[in-house]
C-alpha cells in the first residue's frame, strides 16, 4: 500500500505543476492596453485589403459593362435613353432614385443630400427593337427626418416604350412635388394631418438616327 501511495505522489505533483504552467499569471491591464494598438493595426490592414479587393472588383465590373455596351451597340441598332427631371428639393428631400428595365435594376443612386442636379440620366444603351417596360421609384425624407434615416416617403410610375430599328428613343420622367409633412411635433396624435403630393409625367419620343 505504501509503495502504491508513494508512486502516485510524483504523478500528482506533475499534474499540479503542469496546471500551474498552463494557467500562467493573470494578464495585466497594461499588457491588454498594449495589445489593443496591435489589434487596431490588424483591423486597418484588413480594411485596406478589403478596400483594394472592392476597387479591383469594381474596375472589373466597369470593364465588363463597357464591353457589354460596345457589343450591344454592334448587335442592336435601337438606342434607349432614359432621363429624370425632378422638382422635389423642398420641403422633402430626395433620398433614392431607382429604375428597373424589363424587371432588372438599371439604375440606383442614394443621396445623403438632395441632388443638386435636377436632370439625371438614368440609362443610355442599345436594346433589341420592341416593347420595353420602365419602372421608376422615388424615395424621399420629410423635413423633420435626419439625413441618415430611412426614407419614409415613396412614389412610383411605370412606362412602356416601343423601340424601332435604327432609331433613338428618349424616355423622360418629369417629377413635381408638393405637400406639407405632419412633422414630428404632431406625430403623437392618432392621425396627424399631412400630405406628399407627387405628380409624375412619363413619355417617350423616337427619332431616326
Amino acid at each position: 500500500m505504501k509503495r502504491l501511495h508513494f508512486a502516485k505522489l510524483p504523478v500528482l505533483a506533475c499534474l499540479l505543476w503542469s496546471a500551474g504552467l498552463s494557467a500562467g499569471p493573470p494578464i495585466s491591464k497594461d499588457k491588454a492596453s498594449a495589445e489593443q494598438p496591435a489589434a487596431r493595426a490588424l483591423d486597418k490592414k484588413a480594411l485596406a485589403e478589403f478596400a483594394l479587393a472592392h476597387s479591383r472588383a469594381r474596375d472589373a465590373l466597369m470593364a465588363v459593362e463597357a464591353r457589354l455596351a460596345l457589343l450591344s451597340e454592334k448587335v442592336f441598332d435601337s438606342r434607349l435613353v432614359v432621363r429624370y427631371h425632378g422638382e422635389t428639393d423642398t420641403p422633402f428631400r430626395v433620398a433614392r432614385i431607382e429604375l428597373d428595365l424589363d424587371g432588372a435594376r438599371a439604375y440606383r443612386n442614394d443621396f445623403n443630400k438632395a441632388p443638386t442636379a435636377q436632370a439625371i440620366k438614368l440609362f443610355d444603351g442599345y436594346l433589341p427593337p420592341g416593347r420595353h417596360l420602365l419602372r421608376l421609384r422615388v424615395f424621399a425624407r420629410g423635413p423633420d427626418d435626419p439625413p441618415g434615416s430611412q426614407p419614409g416617403y415613396f412614389a412610383g410610375s411605370g412606362l412602356t416604350v416601343h423601340l424601332r430599328e435604327k432609331t433613338t428613343c428618349t424616355a423622360s420622367f418629369d417629377v413635381e412635388q408638393d405637400g406639407d409633412s405632419p412633422g414630428s411635433r404632431v406625430l403623437s396624435n392618432p392621425e396627424p394631418d399631412g400630405s406628399w403630393n407627387i405628380e409624375i409625367n412619363a413619355g417617350f419620343e423616337t427619332k431616326a438616327k
